[in-house]
């Protein structure tokens, strides 16, 4: 993550910060928590915002058919 990125990140409200893991558990928790809406903007908001790659999506237990619909938005 730039500098620029994480300064701004910081300079954010407590309630608005979000390290990396934190990151990758909300995208975990946005594909697993409801099955009939998945928010997919948000999903692919967080992930292009962190950089996350699909390793680090199946290591946090998303699964395979879920990272197979973003395709090649990820890594």
């Amino acid at each position: 993550m730039g500098k620029c990125k994480k300064r701004t990140l910081h300079k954010a409200t407590t309630s608005y910060f979000m390290t990396r893991e934190t990151a990758v558990n909300n995208v975990f928790k946005i594909f697993n928590e409801n099955k009939k809406k998945i928010d997919l903007k948000l999903a692919m908001d967080t992930i292009s915002l962190f950089g996350l790659s699909a390793e680090e999506l199946s290591e946090a237990g998303v699964s395979y058919e879920n990272l197979r619909a973003l395709g090649s938005a990820i890594d």
